[in-house]
Order: structure tokens, then sequence, then C-alpha cells
């Protein structure tokens, strides 16, 4: 419509400019043309404007789309890391307990491997005969190991010695 009236005072001013009887027709058209044309200038630094507001929403809207991504980005993160973390931890109990069922399953193998003492140190006479005497232990070989001389005899002997010396015999008794 702009284009319209644009031509039309065109059109106008034209026949004013040609006509002599209406200059006051002319000046007028001049004018108006003046308005018009500082109107299209206005329009135009109008959209101007608004286009480059546009850029600059544009741009906004960008950079904040952009700042929630990071955002999301960093929250999805930290899921993942509490969900490793949590993972780490459901592996160490896991671990912790094969562990100690296998500690468990060694002791008890331990155990039934070790035969049941009675209370002593010793299940047997023959265990405690064993430990004095080497010929008496499995691994001692004479061939190998010199023997030991035995000193329970010698001891036996001189405790038997030393116990008649201590009493008098029943004979050394009638006399008194």
């Amino acid at each position: 419509m702009q284009k319209e009236e644009l031509a039309r005072v065109r059109t106008s001013r034209d026949a004013g400019a040609s006509s002599s009887a209406q200059p006051a027709r002319g000046d007028l058209a001049v004018r108006l043309q003046e308005a018009l044309d500082r109107a299209e200038a206005r329009v135009r630094e109008f959209e101007a404007e608004r286009e480059g507001s546009g850029v600059a929403t544009l741009q906004a809207q960008m950079e904040a789309l952009r700042l929630e991504m990071e955002t999301e980005g960093e929250r999805e993160r930290e899921r993942e890391a509490e969900a490793a973390r949590a993972r780490i931890a459901a592996d160490y109990e896991i671990l912790k307990d094969q562990v100690l069922k296998k500690r468990r399953e060694q002791q008890q193998q331990a155990q039934q491997a070790t035969p049941a003492r009675s209370g002593s140190a010793f299940a047997s006479l023959d265990d405690i005969v064993s430990l004095g005497d080497p010929s008496m232990r499995p691994e001692a070989s004479t061939a190998s190991r010199h023997p030991l001389p035995d000193r329970r005899r010698e001891r036996e002997e001189e405790e038997v010695s030393s116990s008649r010396r201590q009493r008098p015999s029943e004979g050394e008794r009638r006399e008194e």
C-alpha cells in the first residue's frame, strides 16, 4: 500500500511541477515525499534493530541452551560417578565375603586335618616317648644321625640309688 501511495505522490508531484498554476500543491508533494522517505528510512532502521535484537536474542538463547546442556552433562557425570561408586562398594562387599568364606573353609580344613586333642598337648604316651627317643620319630634315620646317649636310664638309676641312701634298709632298722 505504501508503494501505491508513493507512486501516486510522485505522479501528482510530476503533474504539479508541470502545472505552474498549482505551486502550493507541488510543495506539498515534495514535503510528503520527504516525509515518506524519512518514514521508510525509519522503518529500515527499526527492521535492522529488530533483526539485530533478534540475533542478540538468538545468541542469548543459544548461550542459555549451552549452559543448560553443560549443567545437564555435569549432572549426568555425577549420576554416573555415584553409580560407579555404588558398584565398587557392592563389588568390594562381594569380594570381602568371598575372602572371608574362603578363610573359614581353610580354617575348617585345617581343623579337620589336625587330630583332635583331649585336653593334653599329647594324644598318647607314644607321642611323649617319641619326643625323647629319636628312633621313634619317622623322619629320623639311623644312618644319617648318631644315636643320642640315653640319659634317662642314668637318671633313673641315680634316683633309685639316691633314694636308697636316704632310707635305711630293713636290716638297718632292726639293728636300731
